[in-house]
């Protein structure tokens, strides 16, 4: 009987890519964004992650329009997204 490697199961492979270990080169915390766009999707707001991972502009226009309405957890989740992409944009690392 002979070995012949096997390829990932899509399940492993799927576990593998979604579940990457912290990046310091995101924008955002991973889980505090899912929340927020969530929170965005639940006011009629349509919010993609992948735009607020990859354009600054667009993730502080989100920030911004989240931040003007009248829902203070929402608020709250734009003020730490702010101050984690202010923290990022200098240099200073968040806490651990």
């Amino acid at each position: 009987m002979s070995t012949v490697p096997t390829r990932q199961t899509p399940t492993s492979a799927a576990a593998s890519v979604g579940r990457r270990p912290p990046d310091a080169s995101q924008l955002w915390p991973q889980a505090l964004l899912e929340a927020f766009c969530l929170r965005m999707s639940s006011k009629g707001m349509c919010v993609s992650s992948a735009l607020m991972q990859h354009d600054r502009r667009y993730g502080l226009e989100q920030l911004s329009h989240a931040h003007n309405m009248a829902d203070d957890a929402l608020r709250t989740m734009a003020v730490q997204l702010f101050r984690h992409f202010e923290a990022r944009q200098s240099g200073i690392s968040g806490p651990h």
